[in-house]
């Protein structure tokens, strides 16, 4: 692994211990006005359910062997999904905890490999339905399980061709304060952890007022 990156793992560990000494879960909320929608992301190419032209931009970033992040996938995830359909543009970021979770990193890069077949958020929830196996031949058989072409995919994730995507990934968390998972950004506003569904509905339902 390069020197930078593994400055960025050291970082990353570094910051999400100092987060948890605070109660994982706490919102905050720092005034949007002065921020871009997408906080200054590029959602063009990246894997994205609802509409790109929507009035509201969920962006998470996630990590799949993260507890916190599960909870919020099977609780909360679905409803919003249900709730507000095409109004919103929603799009995942990866947040591989390495230090702590030793197998997220090749999950989200087993998710990117999915997306290039069309199938990001297909595998994306099979992988949270399935959090405590996520070996490297676990990640093929969801491949099947999701419908992709198993040979395609299981040579994408030997090469290591996404890991670049995850570090790009990482690398725009850090530079926007993000310090554990998982974290949102509303139209740029933050939300830390897997928060009640109200309070995400909340900050919806305010940005589409505003439009």
């Amino acid at each position: 692994m390069a020197t930078r990156t593994k400055i960025i793992y050291l970082f990353l560990g570094l910051a999400v211990g100092f987060a948890a000494g605070f109660p994982l879960g706490r919102g905050s909320a720092p005034d949007a006005a002065s921020w871009s929608r997408t906080f200054g992301m590029e959602l063009e190419g990246r894997p994205l359910r609802g509409s790109l032209d929507a009035p509201v931009t969920i962006i998470e970033f996630t990590d799949y062997e993260c507890p916190f992040c599960r909870r919020y996938f099977e609780t909360t995830y679905p409803l919003l999904l249900q709730r507000y359909g095409d109004r919103v543009s929603y799009t995942v970021r990866h947040f591989p905890v390495s230090y702590q979770h030793r197998r997220a990193r090749k999950a989200a890069e087993a998710a990117e490999c999915a997306g290039d077949q069309g199938r990001f958020f297909e595998y994306h929830d099979v992988l949270f339905k399935n959090s405590r196996a996520l070996d490297d031949r676990s990640l093929v058989g969801y491949a099947a399980q999701t419908g992709l072409d198993s040979n395609r995919f299981q040579t994408c994730l030997e090469s290591g061709t996404k890991s670049e995507v995850v570090d790009e990934d990482i690398q725009a968390g850090i530079a926007r304060g993000i310090m554990g998972t998982p974290t949102f950004l509303i139209n740029g506003r933050i939300i830390v952890g897997a928060q009640p569904v109200e309070m995400f509905q909340r900050e919806i339902e305010r940005e589409l007022a505003a439009e």
